[in-house]
């Protein structure tokens, strides 16, 4: 959050640019990056007019979109939901007049054209996207075995083998012969109501971990949600 906040900031200093529009899906997602992009715009002495919650619940936008751009001073609305809500946010801001030419347009990733008509292209044309990019690109070191591969899925493998490698350090450190135990969660029957028992230690595990990933160097720390390198 912290680091693409960071390069949007600066993109708006670059363009002259001094105002946005954002507009997040309410989970924390969303909200760690509402706060992170806050502070840059603070520090840039630039302005967010307004901000805008799209609830993935219901799948809609809080209020009136059209109404809610349209009404506004500035021009540049910063979109930063995951994939399958930013294409239905842009259909609905398609259908309702409020994206390109009189909008710009800065996603927090790609899109795929082709989830729309193409009579509407002309209107996608000249949005920009945020997306993270592996460390060679930046010339940090990075194992090359998969160098060829999807950055997306560069950072997913990374993502998942920090996991395992923690899962693994904590449940060897469980005195029991039950070996399920180490990764317990409540007994809930809605999926996402479900809460691992032991976070506080698994956390601890993540932060004291450090290793070359596929995507550079993984090393967390308690005070961000943003890898340290």
């Amino acid at each position: 959050d912290d680091t693409a906040a960071l390069a949007i900031g600066q993109l708006f200093v670059r363009f002259n640019w001094t105002s946005c529009v954002v507009i997040y899906q309410n989970d924390a997602f969303g909200q760690g990056f509402e706060q992170a992009i806050f502070d840059v715009f603070d520090n840039y002495n630039l302005t967010i007019t307004d901000t805008i919650v799209f609830n993935i619940a219901t799948l809609s936008i809080r209020g009136d979109l059209k109404s809610l751009l349209s009404n506004n001073p500035s021009r540049i609305v910063l979109l930063w939901v995951q994939l399958d809500y930013a294409t239905l946010i842009l259909q609905s801001a398609l259908n309702s007049g409020v994206l390109g030419p009189s909008f710009t347009w800065i996603l927090s990733g790609d899109i795929e054209l082709s989830s729309f008509d193409p009579q509407w292209y002309p209107n996608l044309i000249g949005m920009f996207t945020v997306e993270a990019v592996v460390g060679n690109v930046v010339n940090a070191p990075i194992n090359t075995t998969l160098l060829n591969d999807d950055y997306s899925a560069l950072f997913a493998f990374d993502a998942t083998w920090t996991l395992i490698q923690a899962l693994v350090q904590l449940c060897s450190n469980v005195s029991t012969n039950n070996s399920s135990s180490c990764i317990s969660f409540t007994n809930d029957t809605f999926c996402f109501n479900k809460q691992f028992l032991d976070t506080d230690n698994l956390l601890n595990i993540i932060n004291s971990n450090t290793f070359l990933g596929v995507s550079g160097p993984i090393q967390f720390s308690a005070n961000t949600t943003d890898r340290v390198n």
